[in-house]
């Protein structure tokens, strides 16, 4: 365990509260550090939130002592700039405007502990684990640290858990093994939470173009129709449909066709805007949920999406596929019963928006 150069001993007017923890007391710890691990593995629940459980975990850490004041869990990308903590729990919130920690401080080989500096001087330039302080280094009330790497499946994220004692030997005197078993349970935790996000993603997806399915675009729907109810904001829809699509499948083959859907999927989000949200309804038909946006603007785009894909073949393989499209467009409004009663305005709209060539 590699020691920071700053000096372990404290300044005598902020000297620990407690006594440095000997042997019996050691003992102690390493029982209730124990008895709270197993008692966590016990009843930590199975729920999809990692960071509540992560939360349940740094709870259970530090209230099994009464010499660890602070728990910090970070994850950062990249080594620039400061990270926030993914969780933080313990007595220390109160003592510093932040909690952030620089990201050049996550150390992936191990564990590392440090102290608090002693002399005035090196407390004015805090850094590393101690960076929190740097603002008000007399306001620390612990006196070491205890950093140790989360393992990530993701070569560029980092994860790190920062333990934070109020006396300078008590890393030293307690085994840094319990604090990495820790470290494990939340590890497990955090790759449980990426798994069940990856997994509820997979499960609102449409598989080939990576959009909506039907359901999660019901859903996303209807919560949109609340919300422009209560903010009393426009919301339109927009259906695309690809005309003649069954003689390009007859042309090109269902392959070809899978991906001339993929790249029309590809392509269209470059016209729509970073809210708007489209799902694939059917296998040739693709509604897109436009939020803010009153009747008149969703014509204007209905009629600019047709002219793009009119204007710029989409490419598959060596085939440039110039396709026509019909649109369809409903602005919500108080008379519109329901998603069905939405999607049929703007089935009937069909007909009426030309899709002709521009001249």
């Amino acid at each position: 365990m590699r020691l920071n150069p700053f000096s372990s001993r404290r300044p005598e007017e902020k000297a620990p509260t407690r006594p440095i923890v000997d042997a019996h007391e050691t003992d102690g710890e390493h029982i209730t550090l124990t008895a709270a691990l197993h008692s966590l593995l016990e009843t930590l629940p199975q729920s999809y939130s990692g960071r509540e459980n992560i939360r349940l975990l740094c709870d259970a850490i530090v209230g099994a002592s009464s010499h660890l004041r602070f728990v910090w869990v970070g994850f950062c990308k990249g080594d620039s700039g400061d990270v926030e903590p993914y969780a933080a729990v313990g007595q220390c919130l109160e003592e510093c405007s932040h909690w952030n920690l620089p990201s050049n401080c996550f150390d992936a080989a191990g564990p590392s502990s440090q102290a608090f500096p002693d002399d005035m001087e090196s407390q004015l330039r805090l850094g590393g684990l101690f960076a929190p302080w740097l603002n008000a280094p007399n306001a620390a009330t612990v006196s070491s640290a205890l950093s140790i790497p989360l393992r990530s499946e993701k070569a560029s994220l980092r994860g790190m858990i920062v333990f934070y004692a109020d006396s300078k030997d008590y890393f030293a005197g307690v085994d840094v093994s319990l604090f990495q078993a820790f470290c494990h349970v939340a590890e497990i935790i955090w790759k449980q939470s990426n798994l069940m996000h990856m997994l509820t993603q997979k499960a609102q997806q449409d598989p080939l173009t990576g959009l909506m399915n039907r359901r999660h675009t019901v859903q996303t729907l209807e919560k949109q129709m609340a919300h422009a109810e209560r903010a009393d904001e426009p919301l339109s829809i927009l259906i695309c449909r690809i005309k003649d699509f069954n003689k390009l499948n007859d042309v090109y083959g269902w392959l070809a066709s899978d991906a001339i859907l993929a790249a029309f999927s590809k392509d269209i989000n470059l016209q729509l805007r970073s809210q708007d949200a489209g799902g694939r309804w059917t296998g040739i038909e693709f509604l897109y949920i436009l939020p803010d946006t009153n009747d008149e603007q969703a014509q204007t785009l209905a009629k600019g999406i047709q002219d793009y894909f009119l204007r710029h073949p989409v490419t598959v393989k060596n085939w440039s596929i110039r396709l026509a499209l019909t649109v369809g467009i409903a602005t919500y409004s108080k008379q519109i019963i329901g998603v069905d009663d939405f999607i049929l305005h703007a089935n009937q709209s069909m007909d009426a928006i030309s899709d002709e060539l521009p001249s």
